[in-house]
């Protein structure tokens, strides 16, 4: 058995854009043999994982001749550069990965656009772990806008091996613009994403960080730094990941929280840095400025909890956010007159879990004596996770802990852990 399947891969690499691993992917989708393979339609290869949807078509035109595009006139003599091609993919199939990619390097010298050579090169380094070098390669076609799915895909497995996920995951998403059928697109973005929270520590804890779309509390007494710590998350969000970030103030000032944050090392110039268009990576809106600005009378008759929702959606629109904190929810429920908590509150949380984005929610807890997460007692049951900041006295001294009690779709621990603030940032100690 072993024996013909070596032999079949063997002739599988005879076939047009066809290497050992794309070869072997063919054959465990069930194509074990030449004949099954040649009756084979081109929606059935596109299905199998690994080959995108061009090459599925390439392998179907080159076993039914008759089959070929009538826009495309049959070609003439080869070119120099596409018999040199052709050789260096040959040796490339043999495994003479330093012969291949000299042949390459040689046509590229005298075509450096030549999208081919650009292509083979960047899958020979990716497929060699040289993810530098591929990426090199790729970025030229990337940056003349390519059409082609699988240089994107190449790009975005480059980034991926290198611990870049949320990078590679822009990369995906327009490999799968592209072509819905690129099964390598696919799988990447159907795996769990989490948003790193860049304290020392906790994304360890949780698996890797906050699983994205999760509705988060963030709680704590006053002086916990609850509002510092979702700054943290969101600014560095943007700053190391180009995140899309929206950070609401419904009772401090835009002003004021920004004057606080630059005091932590938070300088809103390094998270724009990172920004992808004319337009901030983080938007801070004052919404305690727009609320001493409307008329009394008028904010009783706001539905306050719609307009933050329909408010998000529509940065969410405009700027493609991906994470939100709501400063805080105290303030928030002063705004508003409920006639049914538990029920208003569901169906809030709800409607932000619809929004595809991971929310923060700031949550004052005023009771001394209990801990008690939300001031109706619901919020705890409807979040999807709980973060709790909390002070101990020794002494003359208040130390801050944190603890994940929390953390849907997360094997996490749930003790206490000793949460260090300095000038290098957030960070718990677990040891």
């Amino acid at each position: 058995m072993a024996k013909k399947k070596e032999a079949v891969l063997k002739e599988f690499l005879n076939l047009p854009g066809v290497g050992m691993s794309k070869a072997k992917a063919i054959y465990e989708a069930g194509f074990d043999s030449m004949d099954k393979l040649s009756e084979a339609k081109a929606a059935d290869l596109a299905e199998v994982k690994g080959i995108p949807k061009n090459l599925a078509t390439e392998i179907f035109i080159h076993f039914d001749e008759d089959e070929k595009p009538e826009k495309k006139p049959k070609k003439g003599k080869k070119s120099d550069e596409d018999i040199l091609l052709e050789k260096g993919l040959a040796l490339y199939k043999k495994g003479k990965w330093g012969q291949a990619l000299q042949i390459i390097h040689d046509v590229l010298e005298k075509d450096p656009e030549n999208e081919r050579a650009l292509l083979y090169k960047g899958d020979i380094y990716l497929e060699r772990e040289k993810y530098s070098l591929a990426m090199e390669a790729y970025e030229i076609l990337i940056e003349n806008d390519t059409d082609e799915d699988a240089v994107w895909v190449g790009y975005g497995e480059a980034l991926w091996a290198l611990d870049r996920q949320s990078e590679a995951r822009a990369y995906f998403k327009k490999a799968y613009e592209l072509n819905p059928d690129n099964e390598i697109a696919k799988g990447r973005l159907d795996v769990d994403e989490r948003l790193p929270t860049y304290i020392g520590g906790l994304d360890e804890m949780l698996e890797g960080g906050i699983p994205h779309r999760h509705v988060v509390l963030v709680c704590g007494r006053a002086g916990s730094m609850k509002s510092s710590f979702a700054y943290y998350i969101l600014h560095k969000l943007s700053e190391n990941d180009g995140r899309k970030a929206i950070y609401l103030t419904l009772e401090q000032s835009r002003s004021s929280l920004l004057r606080h944050m630059k005091k932590l090392g938070l300088s809103r110039e390094t998270a724009t840095t990172m920004m992808v268009s004319d337009l901030d990576d983080m938007v801070v809106i004052d919404m305690g400025r727009l609320r001493k600005e409307t008329d009394t009378e008028l904010i009783g008759s706001i539905d306050w909890l719609n307009s933050i929702v329909t408010q998000i959606q529509n940065y969410r629109e405009t700027f493609g956010c991906e994470i939100v904190a709501i400063d805080s929810l105290s303030a928030l429920y002063s705004l508003t007159t409920f006639t049914n908590p538990r029920s208003e509150l569901f169906f809030f949380f709800e409607k932000l879990r619809d929004l595809d984005v991971t929310v923060l929610l700031i949550s004052e807890m005023l009771e001394p004596e209990k801990d008690r997460f939300g001031q109706y007692g619901v919020e705890e049951f409807l979040a999807d996770g709980i973060i709790h900041l909390k002070t101990e006295k020794y002494g003359n001294r208040a130390n801050l802990f944190l603890g994940v009690t929390k953390m849907r779709e997360t094997n996490h621990e749930r003790d206490y852990f000793p949460l260090i603030v300095d000038k290098s940032g957030f960070e718990i100690v677990r040891d």
